[in-house]
């Protein structure tokens, strides 16, 4: 999986398409993208169209921000790793006994493959046009204890760095001529884990300064907190929630009824 896949969490200031509305709202669109591969799970052939849908869903939220281009990144990003679970696959199969170059197989694995894509990419709209601040309204919105919500938006906040800071490392090593290309699994091994120990003591350095500014701003000492800003939904967000709800009931429904 590469490192750039951090950059997806990035999160990118717009105020235009699916970023204007409320974060509650962009969170339960992002949960119901998230059920149904889940609950489209087989046959194949539905799996594969539930999970196209979802696919075709989210680039279309992107393509409000000019994101669309993410899905791709995100499949590109995933590579390696849909390579590695494809030939375990195709291992096993032989393993088995099972002939491989069938049009069944080809189909239960691309079905699988793509389940795997639209799940993943399922939070990606939220994560792009969501920022730390309200994500952590959210939580505090679903009653989740404020030390909770700190800790989970402060992650997904450093995450993105500290993937970016390894990228760096591994680069400004490239140029001293550190072979990050070779084949050996060993060399491979070695040179990942001293490109990892100076990110590593900057992780650990970093964690130290922000609990000090905790400390120094008194975090914890008032058991309720307030906050700057709060939520409030608007006429579209209703909308916009209600009718995918809707769609969401409709799909559960269909699946389990009449498929």
């Amino acid at each position: 999986m590469s490192l750039r896949l951090g950059d997806l969490l990035r999160f990118r200031s717009v105020e235009r398409g699916v970023a204007a509305l409320d974060p509650r709202v962009k969170l339960a669109i992002s949960v119901y993208l998230f059920a149904l591969p889940v609950i489209y799970d087989r046959p194949p052939v539905l799996s594969l169209a539930a999970s196209s849908a979802v696919l075709l869903l989210v680039t279309l939220l992107l393509a409000t921000v000019n994101e669309s281009g993410r899905v791709l990144r995100t499949i590109r990003a995933l590579g390696p790793f849909l390579a590695f679970v494809l030939l375990l696959n195709v291992l096993g199969s032989l393993t088995a006994g099972t002939p491989v170059l069938t049009l069944e197989f080809a189909v239960i694995n691309a079905a699988l493959l793509l389940r795997f894509i639209a799940v993943f990419t399922s939070f990606s709209f939220f994560l792009l046009t969501t920022s730390p601040e309200d994500f952590a309204l959210v939580l505090r919105w679903m009653r989740v204890p404020y030390d909770y919500a700190f800790a989970l938006t402060a992650s997904i906040r450093f995450a993105p760095l500290f993937l970016e800071e390894v990228q760096e490392v591994i680069d400004s090593q490239r140029m001293r001529g550190v072979n990050y290309d070779t084949r050996n699994p060993v060399k491979l091994f070695r040179n990942y884990v001293r490109a990892f120990v100076p990110v590593t003591v900057n992780a650990l350095r970093r964690a130290f300064e922000m609990a000090e500014a905790l400390e120094v701003k008194c975090f914890g000492a008032v058991e309720k907190r307030t906050s700057y800003r709060t939520l409030r939904s608007r006429r579209r967000d209703h909308v916009v929630l209600i009718g995918s709800t809707l769609l969401f009931i409709s799909s559960v429904l269909l699946k389990f009824y009449y498929l």
